[in-house]
């Protein structure tokens, strides 16, 4: 696998231009289908790998979504953090199910990211564990509590399943913590001010400064690419997803392929 993710980075070292949207997007990304999502206020919206407007989604009773899981492109994860609400769609973007997790037991849920079994993975904030849940609402694995591992609070942004092997998370001031596929705490890793990454075979995709790094957290692999950068313009903001970087300057997302 490690070799597979070698070749294609060897053969680009740059971030190459796809196509504009002329929108601008609270939180935007995408599946490994190439198709795109846009949260915009209260309304989710779908385009294909060439920028064609697809679908649109949209339930102003939750408030406004924070972010969505396109692990499963068959079935998104849409966040509502101030509803601490799951909303599940399939590839139409209408609604499978709602998972309440104040409801379910647990209302101190920072962050969440779909499992790639189906289920989704919660870090609970008042017990200081990693679960995994069910749909339902169901306890499937629960990690140690990281305050046993941690002197500091830990304050995760953003949870990454690996395929099934592992499961990291990122604190931006304490580094990625790395479990195994049963929730149990494996090492820290020293990567920090990660809000955002992937991980695909143990490499870790992030943006630092104005590249992408690339790293292999066993030693194997270190690499930069840089991110496109429009001239002229201030506070740009970029977001990644699988193999896509996604640069919002005013009014327009210019998509790239990396």
């Amino acid at each position: 696998m490690l070799a597979a993710v070698l070749g294609r980075l060897s053969a680009q070292d740059t971030c190459q231009y796809l196509f504009t949207l002329n929108k601008k997007a609270d939180f935007i990304s995408a599946d490994h289908l190439a198709n795109t999502y846009l949260i915009r206020g209260f309304d989710v919206e779908k385009y294909d790998s060439t920028g064609r407007f697809l679908v649109q989604y949209s339930n102003n009773r939750l408030g406004v979504p924070t972010l969505l899981d396109a692990t499963n492109p068959l079935k998104l994860l849409l966040w509502y953090a101030d509803f601490q609400t799951a909303v599940f769609l399939d590839r139409n973007l209408t609604e499978l199910g709602q998972l309440k997790l104040a409801e379910a037991g647990y209302p101190a849920v920072r962050c969440v990211a779909s499992a790639v079994d189906g289920n989704l993975w919660v870090y609970d904030e008042a017990t200081a564990h990693l679960l995994k849940l069910s749909t339902a609402g169901e306890k499937l694995l629960a990690s140690q509590p990281l305050n046993f591992e941690f002197s500091q609070r830990y304050a995760p942004t953003c949870i990454r399943d690996d395929g099934g092997q592992a499961v990291y998370l990122s604190d931006p001031q304490r580094g990625v913590a790395v479990f195994d596929a049963f929730a149990q705490f494996y090492k820290t890793l020293p990567f920090k001010g990660l809000q955002q990454f992937e991980v695909e075979n143990s490499v870790l995709y992030f943006i630092s400064g104005e590249a992408l790094q690339i790293e292999d957290w066993q030693g194997l692999l270190a690499q930069s690419i840089p991110l496109p950068v429009q001239e002229g313009i201030k506070n740009e903001r970029y977001w990644l997803a699988k193999k896509r970087v996604f640069l919002q300057v005013p009014a327009r997302i210019r998509v790239y392929e990396w």
